[in-house]
């Protein structure tokens, strides 16, 4: 097959994130919160695109998110004096088991991979290392200064990339904020839906899977 573009939203899709969901729900717990209330509170804020108009760096974004929930359930201070913590549990997060072998395959046939990830710089690092493989560009939200689904991310990455609908997959998570605004930009999209969730709209993939490793189904 011919070597392609392969770009992959980080979070969810290459990085579990499920720790930083239970390290939240286990602090809700401990002050007697419902913790799937807050961390689909947590989840939603960081998800509004009005959370992130204008723009600011993802650290600020966490500790708006933390001060929200204090907020939101009524605590002083408690969410948000744990905002150095939380971003310390997102540096230690680590692959989902089939990642780090898919990854290394298609890296060993010649493909170009590339990082889209709402982040920045002060997390990256520590998660791309886990990552054990050597990654061409790595484009974050601090470095197009704005969050998927906004389509100036995508833009941004294809003018950078010099990405089209031949030379190029887009493989990642998010529905809302891959999905979508990959089908608005016409790009060829595998969709590693995990947890097998139901589409939050009308756009469509071009192809779904459930882990990274069945992606090679049309990648090797």
């Amino acid at each position: 097959m011919t070597t392609k573009i392969l770009t992959f939203d980080c979070y969810g899709t290459l990085i579990n994130t499920d720790p930083l969901y239970q390290w939240l729900e286990n602090l809700a717990t401990a002050v007697g919160l419902d913790p799937v209330k807050v961390r689909t509170a947590y989840e939603n804020y960081e998800d509004d695109p009005a959370s992130v108009h204008p723009y600011l760096d993802y650290a600020t974004l966490v500790r708006a998110d933390l001060k929200h929930l204090d907020q939101l359930f009524g605590q002083t201070h408690f969410f948000e004096s744990h905002y150095v913590d939380c971003l310390q549990v997102q540096r230690n997060l680590l692959p989902f088991s089939d990642v780090v072998s898919t990854l290394q395959r298609w890296h060993a046939a010649g493909n170009q991979l590339v990082i889209m990830s709402n982040s920045s710089w002060d997390i990256m690092p520590a998660n791309l290392a886990a990552l054990q493989v050597p990654f061409d560009a790595v484009l974050t939200a601090e470095d197009v200064q704005a969050y998927k689904p906004d389509l100036t991310f995508f833009k941004a990455a294809e003018q950078q990339l010099g990405l089209t609908a031949d030379n190029h997959w887009h493989i990642a998570r998010g529905y809302q904020t891959d999905v979508v605004p990959a089908e608005q930009l016409h790009w060829p999209m595998i969709w590693v839906n995990r947890g097998q969730d139901k589409p939050a709209g009308t756009a469509r993939p071009t192809k779904m899977v459930t882990d990274l490793a069945a992606a090679r189904n049309w990648l090797d």
